[in-house]
């Protein structure tokens, strides 16, 4: 019998992803079915955490070095600084 190698997402109010799998099998109890839980929510946590923290960076790098002081160099700063922030709440949200 050969054997696949497949990616199933399973929809279910369960508390965990072992429910929600013990779920299926239970619906699928006929079914000659193995597999591997794979929790890959904290994976894509981190790697969502690692892009918005690089977009910080970036952003920061935008702050003028040789600011002048006026007015228009002042808000130039300033919004490069509400984009770190906005960036920030957003690294903050996905903990």
């Amino acid at each position: 019998m050969p054997t696949y190698s497949m990616t199933l997402k399973v929809y279910s109010e369960a508390s965990s992803p072992a429910d929600a799998a013990a779920e299926f099998l239970a619906a699928t109890e006929d079914a000659d079915i193995s597999f591997d839980i794979v929790e890959t929510a904290n994976a894509e946590d981190a790697h969502q955490a690692e892009i918005l923290n690089k977009a910080i960076e970036a952003a920061r790098g935008e702050y003028l070095e040789d600011a002048t002081g006026t007015p228009e160099d002042e808000a130039y700063n300033q919004a490069v600084s509400d984009v770190v922030a906005a960036i920030g709440a957003l690294l903050e949200e996905s903990k």
